[in-house]
């Protein structure tokens, strides 16, 4: 069976095939009625289905989150954004232990990155070694040594930006190439600093997500947070291995603590030192960048603009001229 990829897929169309399970919610709702609220996924995206109470007495599951399933429904509208209406689903598994096979096809269902990780991993610890210096650079380098199958496989976000495997690599490979362009016109900043800061900035994302290919949040991410997890995983790691300088250690960690931007946004402090103020932008841009190149990319809206997009808060201009990579004005 052909699979038609979430981002092709247009309001009112039928679907029968299998996608991966990124998340699972039963919510009541009613009078004693519960529906399911799920994420599917496939290599192009993720689609939010529901599941009412009639089908699920059909299909009672249970469901397995990370796991794919078989589905049959019809893409809707709600809320100005495409969803599926499940009107049968089953784990994969349970369909081949009765016998019958949906004909699944695994690699068509992770929603990875589009990048070899391999490659970028490599890149990354190339552009520690070869443009931070001691003791900055002990420090990065251990930390990606300790962390590496979590760097390489996590995803930056669970929804918004980079939200899926190697997602996180990904966002920290293009933020370092980025600081490096931004620190030719700004000499003057400390360049260890920014570049430990974009690489580390995110590092608590390791401890803050589990199950990468449907992530959810660990006891640990969801009462304590990325943020202060870095910084902990940061100063745990200095201390191992004996780093010298307290006041460019806490200046490290001040970028961490910092790079939200302010407490509305989940910093415990702003910005304090341009630094920090770099990586947060830096931080910034790359995210919205990625969302609005996500949104372009997916969006079927008639017209000139894009459907809403709810964090951004705007509809998206769609130019019916790009220029191709390379080609001048």
């Amino acid at each position: 069976m052909e699979h038609r990829f979430l981002r092709e897929l247009k309001d009112g169309e039928v679907v029968k095939q299998c996608f991966l399970l990124r998340r699972f919610e039963a919510r009541a709702y009613g009078e004693g009625k519960v529906r399911w609220d799920l994420e599917l996924a496939d290599r192009s995206g993720v689609m939010r289905a529901v599941v009412w109470d009639d089908v699920i007495a059909k299909c009672p599951g249970p469901l397995t989150p990370g796991e794919p399933v078989a589905v049959k429904g019809q893409v809707t509208t709600y809320r100005q954004e495409l969803q599926l209406r499940v009107d049968f689903i089953s784990m994969v598994a349970d369909l081949k232990a009765r016998g019958r096979d949906p004909g699944c096809d695994l690699d068509l269902l992770l929603f990875a990155t589009p990048y070899d990780r391999e490659t970028l991993w490599r890149e990354l610890n190339e552009l520690a070694l070869t443009h931070l210096r001691p003791p900055l650079q002990e420090l990065v380098l251990h930390l990606l040594t300790v962390y590496e199958p979590e760097f390489q496989t996590h995803p930056a976000a669970r929804k918004n930006h980079h939200p899926y495997l190697g997602g996180l690599l990904e966002h920290t490979w293009s933020l370092t190439r980025l600081a490096l362009q931004v620190l030719e016109v700004y000499p003057w900043l400390h360049r260890d600093l920014v570049l430990a800061g974009v690489i580390l900035h995110d590092v608590g994302k390791l401890k803050e997500f589990t199950r990468p290919a449907a992530p959810e949040l660990t006891p640990a991410g969801g009462l304590v947070g990325h943020i202060a997890l870095g910084w902990e995983m940061v100063r745990t790691a200095a201390r191992e291995i004996g780093f010298p300088d307290e006041e460019l250690l806490l200046q490290l960690e001040h970028i961490l603590l910092s790079h939200h931007g302010s407490l509305e946004n989940g910093s415990p402090v702003p910005p304090r030192t341009p630094e920090a103020l770099l990586v947060h932008y830096l931080d910034d841009l790359d995210a919205k960048l990625k969302m609005m190149q996500d949104h372009l990319e997916g969006d079927s809206t008639p017209g000139p603009f894009t459907s809403w997009h709810s964090l951004l808060e705007r509809r998206l201009f769609k130019p019916r001229v790009r220029l191709e990579e390379g080609e001048e004005i």
